[in-house]
């Protein structure tokens, strides 16, 4: 699997978490994992959009600029991992497979937008 595919996922589970916590269920159809994330994506960030301060001030292309914003930071934190990969196992005398990266997502409610890190 790779980083992309691994941050993803890692992004879909916390997604799932917070559908859930809000009462929201998260959405499967036959477009596939990724089309699911995206979806499910937009559709929590206007969740979050609406029930804060910002509902007035913004529209919802800006959940889609929100969601936009979050997958460009997984894929270059995961075009990061993956070249300092080898430069970890050179270094490190580890295999690959040891490699584990957990990322942290917060949201900002005055930018609507997620942090990754």
């Amino acid at each position: 699997m790779s980083y992309l595919e691994d941050f993803m996922q890692q992004w879909k589970v916390y997604l799932q978490h917070q559908l859930s916590h809000a009462g929201i269920r998260y959405k499967v159809t036959n477009g596939g994992d990724v089309f699911d994330i995206k979806a499910n994506s937009i559709a929590y960030l206007s969740w979050l959009r609406m029930r804060s301060h910002l509902s007035v001030e913004l529209d919802e292309s800006r959940d889609s600029i929100a969601w936009f914003m979050l997958e460009k930071q997984l894929k270059a934190l995961a075009y990061k991992a993956e070249k300092g990969r080898s430069n970890l196992v050179s270094k490190l005398y580890i295999e690959e497979s040891q490699i584990h990266i957990c990322l942290n997502f917060n949201y900002d409610d005055e930018q609507h937008v997620i942090y990754v890190s």
